[in-house]
């Protein structure tokens, strides 16, 4: 644009003299016009940077298109039945990595029978693995059930699919079906396998396998046999469950059971169903051969018997009260248990095998009497009606009781077979004999059986104030009493002396009848004679190990028993073993007698101090030791 520069000459005055001096001066006034071009910037400054970052993008975009390329792995396809909101751009994962990206989703056979969804997937170069045969994909998704609750950050976040590669070593494979239920077990090392079913009862796709609680497995497929009389559930076992996949392995559907013998699975009510197992027996003498095909229990197996007890055959005219998992007592306490019951060989009675466990089968005896004590009965007479019953669990569940002569018989062997009674005479229900009884599992045989006591005194300080000390002490041959000398020695300062409450007796502790042995134990002699029906432990059962050995911690009873193995103690010199710290025992075991596992010799008692425990060994075990 052209830009005129100008400036206007002022007119001569009119009354000028000398007209030449006017002339002069009016040319120097009139400037002359200048014509100037300006451009807003110059095109030569510019074009070369221009270009510059021209190419700097495309070398950029050349290089990452490269990356991309280089970066990505094989291409796959995956049809699934459902596509569950599954859009382009949703990942695929491996136990929560990044392992692919969905590219594309499409509907194939559009209306027909057998439409499905078609992913496209692009894997990560790292993931080509994911390529091979026996790769697995599903989508995950929110999934709330009885059994389990899964893909709940799919509710706020994207859906994405799952995967689970196959052999590394396999065949490449780019086509896949996807399963329409996601894995919640995600594992290399896997078994599948088909087990058959007469009832399905609810079992669904996502169930899990369980043994002793602990999740084995899990349900990956339920459908109809193919000539539709049963169910055929396909199984996937993971990590060191794949070894139950072998001969005499045995499953069934866990769920509520409620009937005349027994209430079990109630915890399905909350968590849903699940697949018990029991697994086979790995020995050759039971097999042992891995397979992958079973047929499923209808109803859960009994218990077998434990192992170290006796099995015995019993039978009856009538099945009465004869039912699989019925209770065996023994004076209203249950000593075993019915493990099955069917006809005869030649159907003339019926037959019912019933394990003892091992700390019971020293009842059992060739004279034992068995009737079956289901029911209420009821006899009329001339004082009323009189109704008997064993037990309220034995009117609902049923169950068979067990009764043994004052003058028992000898003890029978697995196999031996009894009558089992309708009713039981009166005779049998008097019966009171003094049997001893064992331990499962060891060789410790008959236990001892301590006796709770209690020392009583007072001690004078500004008032009389009473104290009392508690805990086990043990009857030994010559009638005498052994435990703690907390219990069983004179304490320093008591009031009027100390009294002994143990058996029925009260016995006062004097130095006269007390004596100390050593390692914190003591002796006591009673004035009088202990009362018959306490059992008396013999001087020779007991002994002074060299080293820790395993043990048992007996109180009152089996069911408090307590065994530890040899590693929980530590060798504290001649007196005694102290307690690792894994082992936590509580004050009122205080006196409880320690046996052997090996042989039931007695080798101690447990004595609390300031809450610091030790098994006190019994110095000696001769009779003079024991002498007044």
């Amino acid at each position: 644009m052209a830009v005129t520069e100008q400036s206007a000459a002022s007119e001569p005055e009119p009354d000028s003299v000398d007209g030449t001096a006017s002339d002069d001066a009016a040319k120097a006034e009139f400037p002359t016009a200048v014509v100037r071009t300006k451009l807003p910037f110059d095109p030569s400054k510019y074009v070369t940077k221009i270009w510059l970052v021209t190419g700097a993008c495309l070398l950029l975009a050349i290089i990452l298109v490269v990356s991309s390329i280089e970066s990505s792995g094989p291409e796959i396809r995956i049809s699934f039945r459902q596509g569950y909101g599954i859009q382009p751009g949703n990942r695929l994962q491996y136990r929560g990595i990044e392992v692919g990206t969905v590219t594309s989703v499409e509907l194939r056979r559009v209306g027909g029978p057998e439409d499905y969804v078609e992913v496209v997937a692009e894997l990560r170069q790292d993931a080509a693995s994911f390529a091979k045969h026996g790769s697995e994909f599903w989508i995950v998704r929110p999934q709330v059930s009885l059994s389990r609750v899964a893909g709940l950050e799919t509710v706020v976040g994207a859906r994405y699919i799952g995967a689970l590669p196959g052999d590394p070593n396999g065949i490449d494979k780019n086509e896949f079906e996807g399963r329409e239920s996601p894995l919640t077990l995600s594992d290399l090392d896997t078994v599948d396998i088909t087990i058959r079913f007469p009832e399905g009862h609810g079992l669904a796709v996502g169930d899990p396998v369980r043994h002793r609680g602990i999740v084995m497995g899990e349900v990956t497929s339920v459908a109809l046999s193919e000539d539709l009389s049963g169910v055929v559930a396909g199984v996937r076992l993971t990590g060191s469950a794949s070894e139950l996949a072998r001969v005499g392995t045995r499953f069934w559907i866990e769920r509520p059971t409620v009937s005349a013998a027994e209430i079990r699975g109630l915890d399905t009510l909350v968590g849903g169903r699940y697949l018990a197992v029991e697994p086979g027996r790995r020995d050759a003498e039971f097999g042992g051969a891995y397979i992958t095909e079973f047929d499923g229990l209808e109803t859960p197996p009994a218990a077998p018997a434990p192992e170290g007890g006796l099995e015995i055959v019993l039978e009856a005219g009538q099945r009465g009260g004869l039912k699989r998992a019925v209770p065996i007592l023994y004076r209203g306490v249950s000593i075993g248990h019915v493990i099955a019951v069917a006809l005869a060989s030649d159907a003339a009675s019926v037959e019912a095998r019933a394990g003892i466990d091992p700390a019971y089968r020293h009842l059992v005896r060739d004279n034992s009497v068995f009737w079956n004590s289901s029911g209420v009965g009821m006899s009329l007479g001339l004082d009323g009606v009189r109704f008997t019953a064993d037990t309220l669990s034995s009117i609902v569940v049923g169950g068979v009781t067990m009764a043994t002569p004052n003058e028992p018989g000898s003890e029978v062997r697995t196999g031996h077979r009894f009558e089992c009674l309708a009713k039981p005479d009166q005779e049998a229900l008097d019966w009171k004999p003094h049997l001893p009884l064992g331990v499962d599992g060891t060789g410790a045989g008959v236990l001892p059986t301590p006796l709770r006591a209690s020392l009583r005194w007072e001690r004078r300080i500004v008032i009389r104030r009473p104290r009392q000390h508690t805990g086990w002490i043990l009857p030994i041959e010559g009638g005498y009493l052994l435990g703690p000398s907390s219990l069983l020695h004179p304490i320093e300062g008591a009031v009027d002396g100390q009294r002994l409450e143990t058996g029925g007796l009260e016995i006062v502790i004097t130095k006269d009848n007390s004596k100390e042995l050593g390692n914190g134990l003591s002796l006591v002699k009673p004035a009088s004679p202990l009362p018959e029906e306490i059992r008396l432990w013999p001087l020779d059962r007991i002994a002074k190990p060299d080293e820790p050995v395993s043990c048992l911690i007996v109180t009152g009873g089996l069911e408090s028993t307590i065994s530890l193995d040899s590693h929980r103690f530590i060798a504290g010199g001649e007196g005694g073993w102290a307690l690792s710290d894994s082992v936590q025992l509580s004050a009122d075991r205080h006196g409880a007698a320690v046996v052997s596992r090996e042989d039931g010799k007695l080798i101690g008692f447990v004595v609390v101090t300031d809450g610091k425990v030790m098994i006190a060994h019994v110095p000696t075990s001769k009779p003079s030791d024991f002498s007044f």
